[in-house]
């Protein structure tokens, strides 16, 4: 009886959040295209300023800003039609012209009010649900700004939260997660941007959840965070709202409960995983099926190159230089080894500390399941990196913040390595005094 009520919980919740989501998308649409055709016309103009893909510290792959998928976002949010608003949503169909670039092709079809003339239906694009609105009275620089704005206030709350409960290990990670993987250049781009609110703000959500020891909500809790995810992400660093929040709450939870063994933490990181992957792919599903009930046709033909481009692809190189490029790509980008010689010294200089810190004050009854369980979790974003290769060798300069998650776990693990060590220095000192 227990089995089928929580099978009912947890399906209703998934198509009530999917309703409710793309009902939200739905009145986006709604919204006359009149109401934001200035602002979309000063949002392209300002997008055509630069290149599609430009580096805002020049020969710093890290730094590049991918306008490309944010003049398609805006091309889609542009040709939504208020007489048609679910159809429009389902097909989310742009305006395309292969001579020009999508800067461009974006002025272009906001100048001459162009029709769309090329689909993207394999994504919700529901980040539109909020960015439609925002451009009735904001261009896209104002909601730059606005996002990282959002940004920063949700980073102080985070930190103001773990230092306030002394998780004083999780606040250094996951400060140091944010600053190796660059995060000051996320708002310059909303195709970045989604990920890290969703992060941020599930790491809030979960934090206290479990500080307020709210264990039971849990699996709800990471089957919306994946079912969001889908929504709003354009395939960038979803990971991330799965392994930070996750990483965050067993910190929390270990805080709490120091007595907690690590084969119960790691019962909870699977199931966490798995409310996280059912939501994610469920939504994904749902988009297809929907649109083929609205389109009374099946569209998976129109979505199944683009997953074994995504899982494949052919650049001419061999399949081990495939994976090793993709992982390699990616890790270079990690801040600040991009930064020439002195960015290269210092990081080899945070790696030497790293594992100095490790090695000297590394305890005797080191809790070697609970280290296991980090590095497993911080290794996510290597898998994603070797499962989607072909994505991940293209698109490193921006893959690469899932990496956020690992430096994270490291600091975790160092924090479980030298723990005991710590604690006993810290009473030695207490005995002196």
């Amino acid at each position: 009886m227990k089995i089928w009520k929580n099978c009912i919980k947890y399906i209703s919740t998934f198509l009530i959040a999917a309703a409710v989501l793309c009902g939200l998308l739905v009145l986006s649409a709604m919204i006359p295209r009149s109401a934001i055709k200035k602002n979309m016309q000063k949002s392209a103009e300002y997008l055509c300023e630069k290149e599609v893909f430009y580096e805002i510290v020049e020969d710093v792959d890290s730094s590049k800003i991918d306008r490309y998928a944010d003049s398609i976002l805006l091309g889609i949010a542009y040709q939504y039609d208020s007489d048609k608003p679910l159809t429009s949503v389902m097909w989310s169909s742009y305006y395309n012209d292969r001579w020009r670039n999508e800067n461009e092709n974006l002025l272009h079809a906001v100048a001459n009010d162009c029709d769309a003339n090329q689909q993207y239906m394999r994504y919700w694009h529901g980040s539109n649900a909020m960015v439609r609105p925002l451009l009735t009275f904001l261009n896209i620089k104002q909601i730059y700004i606005l996002n990282g704005i959002i940004m920063a206030v949700l980073i102080i709350a985070l930190l103001i939260i773990l230092i306030k409960n002394k998780l004083y290990v999780a606040a250094v990670g996951i400060s140091l997660g944010l600053i190796l993987t660059s995060f000051w250049f996320v708002p310059f781009s909303l195709e970045y941007f989604w990920t890290y609110f969703i992060m941020l703000l599930m790491s809030i959500i979960g934090t206290m959840l479990i500080l307020k020891k709210k264990y039971n909500v849990l699996g709800v809790f990471f089957l919306i965070s994946g079912i969001v995810t889908n929504y709003f992400d354009f395939l960038t660093t979803e990971t991330l709202t799965l392994t930070i929040p996750l990483l965050l709450m067993i910190c929390a939870e270990q805080k709490q409960n120091p007595d907690m063994s690590a084969k119960t933490a790691a019962k909870e990181a699977v199931k966490a995983a798995l409310f996280w992957l059912a939501g994610y792919a469920c939504m994904w599903v749902a988009k297809w099926l929907l649109a083929s009930l609205v389109f009374s046709e099946n569209v998976l033909p129109y979505v199944s190159e683009h997953i074994e481009e995504r899982l494949g692809g052919d650049l001419g190189i061999g399949f081990f230089q495939y994976i090793f490029g993709s992982v390699k790509n990616n890790i270079k980008c990690i801040f600040p080894f991009e930064y020439g010689i002195v960015g290269l010294f210092g990081g080899i200089i945070l790696i030497i500390l790293a594992i100095y810190t490790g090695y000297v004050y590394h305890g005797k009854n080191i809790d070697k399941k609970s280290v296991l369980l980090y590095l497993l979790i911080g290794l996510v974003p290597y898998i994603r990196y070797i499962v989607l290769h072909n994505h991940s060798y293209l698109h490193f300069f921006f893959t690469y913040r899932a990496q956020a998650a690992t430096v994270l776990a490291i600091v975790m693990i160092l924090g479980k390595v030298t723990e005991r060590r710590w604690h006993g220095h810290a009473r030695v000192q207490k005995r002196k005094k």
